[in-house]
């Protein structure tokens, strides 16, 4: 094999090896949500498998309009989910607006595959942020547990962490057109706002409360 040969055979593993790199790279940061946008995760730090519906009413869009938005969430225990706020208002990859609030009703519950025990601890985290695909250490993680919950029969189609989002609100209700909400006991009300940092505080309007009436 000559020089010139030699040389060719080199150029085109480096190239192989920077496409890879990129493809990489594309894998990671193009995960169902935007790099630099307003997001909110939420955390299942139960021993069973988390459930909630939830609406963001009133959200003000980019182009000035308002949306509700109606939200379904299956977290396996350790499991997360996140929720892209950017996307859901208009923004796309950008931090929302400072001074922007998000209202956000949900009704909890938990579930499992084979309902081991009647009772558990429910254990959720949510954090908010922008500006990054994952959150800071400075990024405020809110808590909220509830002792002593019914465990339900998880839907045999749910087999992994799951966020549905939709203007239709069927999607918060069961397929037989029934609320959820005896299997859902626990009402939480908060309200997230973002600085002109983009940073994501959150406030409990109101606290998780046993509660089995959906509105």
């Amino acid at each position: 094999m000559n020089k010139n040969s030699k040389i060719v055979i080199i150029a085109i593993v480096v190239i192989a090896l920077i496409a890879l790199a990129v493809i990489g790279f594309n894998s990671k940061t193009n995960s169902g949500v935007n790099a630099s946008s307003t997001k909110v995760a939420f955390i299942n730090n139960g021993t069973t498998w988390f459930h909630f519906d939830a609406v963001i009413e009133n959200m003000t869009l980019k182009n000035g309009t308002v949306q509700n938005y109606y939200v379904q969430g299956y977290m396996k225990p350790g499991g997360n989910v996140t929720m892209d706020l950017s996307s859901l208002a208009g923004y796309g990859n950008q931090a929302l607006p400072a001074g922007t609030t998000i209202r956000l009703m949900a009704w909890k519950g938990l579930f499992n595959q084979t309902i081991k025990t009647n009772t558990s601890d429910l254990n959720l985290l949510m954090q908010g942020w922008s500006k990054y695909l994952n959150p800071t250490s400075n990024d405020t993680q809110y808590n909220v547990t509830v002792q002593n919950l019914p465990v339900n029969q998880l839907p045999t189609n749910i087999t992994n962490n799951t966020l549905i989002i939709s203007t239709d609100p069927s999607t918060i209700q069961e397929s037989n057109g029934t609320n959820e909400s005896a299997m859902e006991p626990v009402f939480e009300e908060e309200v997230f706002t973002v600085d002109a940092n983009g940073k994501v505080t959150m406030t409990y309007i109101t606290p998780a409360t046993l509660c089995n009436i959906v509105a």
